[in-house]
């Protein structure tokens, strides 16, 4: 579950997110980002043991994760811009998938 619906804010504001997930605290929760008309990318996981793990061209300055040790994540979008005017989504999960580089 994810609220706000919909966040309208001012250039310079932040916006958070929250997401909740009602399943058994699960390890893992990612955020994604999805611009108008592209494809969803991975902004962050974050673990139970709070480690916050960023994807590339993603940093904790813009896009702060929060996770308390149970079901609920806050992800808040720092100093926003209309560049940030996107769909965001949160997933849960017990396992993560590391790339190899």
């Amino acid at each position: 579950t994810q609220w706000p619906e919909n966040a309208l804010k001012r250039a310079g504001e932040s916006a958070d997110l929250t997401c909740y997930e009602n399943s058994s605290r699960l390890a893992y929760m990612f955020w994604y980002q999805q611009l108008s008309r592209s494809s969803l990318k991975l902004i962050a996981s974050t673990s139970t043991w709070l480690q916050n793990s960023y994807e590339e061209g993603y940093s904790e300055a813009k896009f702060e994760i929060s996770r308390d040790k149970n079901n609920l994540s806050v992800m808040t979008i720092k100093n926003v811009t209309s560049k940030d005017a996107a769909t965001y989504f949160c997933a849960a999960s017990d396992h993560t998938m590391q790339q190899e580089h």
